[in-house]
């Protein structure tokens, strides 16, 4: 019986041509969009002016059409499991909490302080080093969902380690970047 349970998930996950080229849309849409912001500069302002409550709807819009189709695929029982194993809830935290800001803030005094410093002035080099610090602390959220699908891991234990870090997105967000892009020898500010 388990056996084809596990052969009829496999046939379920097979990989559809969205999900085999997704490296190609990924470029192909890349391409669209500087495109469209080439020949059309205006598209931004207008697609930047829809929103409410400061939430952008394109963005909401497609975030949503990205994880519907696995959401409805997920076994809920495994999501009540999940909760009563905290150990790979508290191995994302601690990942995505502790370590990856730290390893962003370095690589971004690396890159922006060392390797580049005689290439960008302070000035670039600072806004570089802040915008490397804000991408690394915030975590992958919607596409967690959607890369632990492709890779048959346990959408139960996905669901809740993304829901766990969209709360404390919202809750780490503004002082993790803040502390990170206070630490000393790594602001740019007055120099040469």
């Amino acid at each position: 019986m388990s056996n084809r349970y596990d052969q009829a998930a496999e046939r379920e996950r097979r990989l559809g041509i969205w999900e085999k080229y997704l490296s190609l849309w990924v470029v192909l849409c890349i391409g669209a969009g500087i495109g469209l912001g080439e020949f059309f500069p205006q598209i931004s302002t207008v697609l930047g002016d829809l929103t409410i409550a400061n939430v952008s709807i394109p963005v909401a819009v497609c975030l949503f059409l990205m994880i519907y189709p696995i959401m409805i695929q997920i076994d809920f029982s495994q999501v009540v499991k999940a909760v009563k194993t905290p150990k790979p809830i508290m191995a994302t935290l601690v990942a995505n909490w502790v370590v990856k800001p730290f390893t962003m803030a370095f690589f971004a005094w690396l890159f922006m302080g060392v390797v580049f410093k005689g290439v960008l002035s302070p000035d670039i080099a600072q806004s570089y080093r802040a915008g490397m610090i804000l991408l690394g602390v915030a975590p992958c959220t919607a596409m967690v969902l959607v890369w632990s699908y492709l890779a048959g891991g346990n959408m139960g234990h996905t669901l809740v380690m993304t829901a766990i870090n969209s709360l404390s997105m919202v809750v780490l967000y503004a002082p993790w970047p803040s502390f990170c892009l206070a630490f000393p020898g790594l602001s740019y500010r007055g120099q040469p």
